[in-house]
């Protein structure tokens, strides 16, 4: 069994709408059952309603209009990681929101969500196992600083944050076992 460490960046609106904040970069890291990266999987997705990025996202995450303008459609890149996930596999992330979001743009995609299914919020178990106070969760910047994990890199790239949450999660796992 593989845990898929994966992180998704969107095309976040300032406003309210029934149209779900699209998915633009989808990463991932792959963690065989020793805990060992074996492979990695980068893709840009084109938005389907806002082609255009919102500048909030533009200066959070340095993805270039080009980018998304060269990128394939959300079912081209769905159907090119479900591949690289293989058939046996938990999905993890850091915090819900990542899953919630991959979800909707399913649905908004019509594409099933029959295959999501095991998930891990790494989150959720790091702020229980470093005793965040109570109704917060910590950020993955903090937990970071916590296990002095040095970080060259910056963050909100959706391969970058998953590459470091994938480190966070080796770190906690046998932690997250006793936890059960």
């Amino acid at each position: 069994m593989n845990y898929i460490v994966f992180d998704l960046e969107l095309n976040s609106k300032v406003f309210k709408s029934k149209i779900p904040n699209e998915i633009i970069e989808i990463g991932a890291i792959k963690l065989n059952e020793q805990l060992e990266m074996t492979d990695s999987f980068q893709a840009f997705v084109k938005p389907k309603v806002h082609r255009r990025l919102f500048p909030v996202v533009k200066r959070k995450t340095n993805i270039l209009q080009q980018d998304i303008n060269d990128a394939r459609s959300f079912k081209e890149v769905l159907a090119s990681f479900r591949e690289w996930i293989g058939s046996n596999y938990v999905l993890c992330s850091w915090g819900h929101d990542d899953i919630h979001h991959l979800k909707l743009n399913c649905q908004f995609n019509r594409a099933s969500i029959k295959w999501i299914n095991a998930h891990i919020d790494v989150q959720k178990h790091f702020s229980k196992i470093y005793n965040a106070p109570a109704g917060q969760r910590y950020s993955l910047s903090r937990a970071l600083e916590i296990l002095e994990i040095p970080v060259e890199e910056e963050l909100h790239r959706a391969d970058v944050d998953a590459k470091f949450t994938a480190e966070v999660f080796v770190r906690i796992y046998e932690k997250i076992e006793n936890l059960n």
